[in-house]
């Protein structure tokens, strides 16, 4: 397959940018905004966004094999992505502005949260899946792949940090009554601005690769497929032992990163005394870590396998993650007012966010690989089924990131509505005991099972010869 040009990679990695903008929105400003701004109590607020992940996730591998048997001619995937693009941003903007009426009675919020979540994620899924799983159509070269997984985890990034950028500097500053994270006007602005721009780039990134749609695969034609042939075809890719590994791995990477998203704007805020100018700066580094994040990948891979690349720097952000928080406790970091406070945070957060993505952009590479090592057993290329599978887990355990976290501060008896100086700091030290054991176990557990893939460069090379042997006497059969 000849290499993509620039224009077809911008578009593939600016697909990611919606979702990073949902993902930011919801992992970052949600449960704070439901929970301390309109006072649903943080069981029920973590608990409706729990439920939402966890209905979403089961529709993930359902919607990745329709995708991956669809033909039309707009292909498997670009139908699925144009027709989900209203009903999500509709979703979105409502989500961040509930009728007066809603929010005055505690049990209409919590059903029009779990309502409107299950909305946008359902929708998301539509467009999220299918643009994805374009990665493994678009090219099998094992560095153009990173190369891809770097631009759409790029992008990703840039959507959710520009996103934040926007809802600190323009939407939730002070307005005069005290700190802007805590209106509920700015949130409202919030969402629809969110929308405006997640419209945009979904829009872009389909009409941008639908030049491809002529040289992408077509499933060969079958006939009315059962729901035990679906089933059947379904376990055949999960057999797969480099599939296996990751899957798990995203279950346990998804919980601590669920949990780390949202305790971090609690943190920002209750601990480290941020305010929405301070958490400005902090996302504008974080787009610089996202920037920097894409060429370092890119020679990891390059230099060494993706897994060797994927556990190095998997374990870096083990390690270095909870320092901050751990020095905190030991009352060996500056306390909050002191001038050498604010470097530290940031310079910490810099490194670790630049780490993160690094590890995200080769797992993602990873898993890109799996498609082939797979199709070389059954040949079908399952390119939905495998990334939906990895976004259910992904989704899943987030969810339940979140849900541990609305526990994590009921135990530690942080009173919804709650204001930063209203809270004595020992409570939110009780929030950091308890978290961080919680993420640094789920993190080690992941990193046991990405010891599994077994996908080496050489192996995946011989998997895309097979494979393309294997489907050609199957289209000449």
């Amino acid at each position: 397959m000849s290499h993509l040009n620039r224009s077809t990679k911008f578009f593939y990695g600016l697909g990611s940018a919606p979702y990073g903008i949902k993902d930011n929105g919801f992992n970052f400003f949600l449960l704070i905004f439901y929970a301390q701004v309109l006072g649903l109590p943080h069981v029920l607020a973590s608990a409706a966004i729990a439920i939402a992940i966890v209905v979403d996730a089961i529709s993930d591998p359902i919607i990745g094999y329709i995708s991956d048997n669809w033909r039309s001619r707009w292909g498997r995937r670009h139908p699925f992505m144009y027709a989900s693009i209203i009903p999500i941003c509709l979703s979105y903007a409502f989500l961040w502005n509930p009728p007066a009426a809603v929010v005055g009675d505690e049990t209409l919020l919590f059903i029009f949260l779990i309502v409107m979540a299950i909305s946008i994620r359902m929708f998301l899924t539509f467009f999220e899946v299918p643009n994805t799983a374009l990665i493994s159509e678009l090219s099998d070269d094992y560095d153009e792949r990173t190369g891809l997984m770097s631009l759409r985890y790029m992008f990703g990034w840039i959507g959710g940090i520009g996103m934040a950028i926007l809802a600190y500097t323009v939407f939730l500053t002070d307005r005069g009554d005290g700190n802007g994270i805590f209106q509920a006007q700015g949130f409202g602005y919030y969402g629809i601005a969110a929308a405006s721009l997640m419209f945009f780039g979904m829009l872009a990134s389909s009409l941008g690769t639908h030049k491809n749609i002529a040289r992408l695969h077509v499933p060969a034609k079958r006939d009315a497929t059962t729901l035990s042939i679906a089933i059947k075809e379904l376990r055949e890719t999960f057999r797969n032992r480099s599939f296996q590994a990751l899957f798990i791995a995203s279950i346990f990477s998804g919980t601590a990163a669920g949990l780390q998203a949202t305790l971090s704007v609690f943190f920002s805020t209750f601990l480290w005394g941020l305010t929405a100018e301070n958490l400005g700066v902090l996302t504008v580094l974080q787009l610089i870590a996202a920037v920097t994040a894409v060429p370092v990948a890119r020679l990891l891979g390059r230099k060494f396998d993706k897994k060797r690349a994927a556990m190095g720097s998997f374990l870096f952000v083990i390690s270095f993650g909870p320092l901050m928080l751990i020095g905190r406790l030991l009352d060996i970091v500056p306390v909050n007012g002191d001038p050498r406070l604010l470097p530290l945070l940031f310079a910490h957060n810099l490194i670790e966010v630049c780490a993160i993505i690094v590890f995200s952009i080769l797992f993602g590479a990873m898993m890109a690989d799996v498609v082939e090592d797979s199709a070389a057993s059954t040949t079908r290329r399952s390119e939905g089924v495998i990334f939906a599978a990895r976004n259910f887990a992904g989704k899943m355990v987030s969810g339940l990131g979140i849900m541990i976290s609305g526990l994590i501060l009921t135990l530690a008896k942080l009173p919804p509505g709650a204001r930063p100086d209203q809270v004595d700091e020992s409570v939110i030290f009780n929030v950091v005991f308890m978290a961080v054991p919680v993420q640094v176990i789920c993190y080690l557990c992941a990193l046991m099972m990405i010891s599994r893939y077994n996908i080496t460069r050489l192996q995946h090379n011989t998997n895309v010869s097979v494979v393309k042997e294997k489907l050609a006497e199957k289209t000449v059969n």
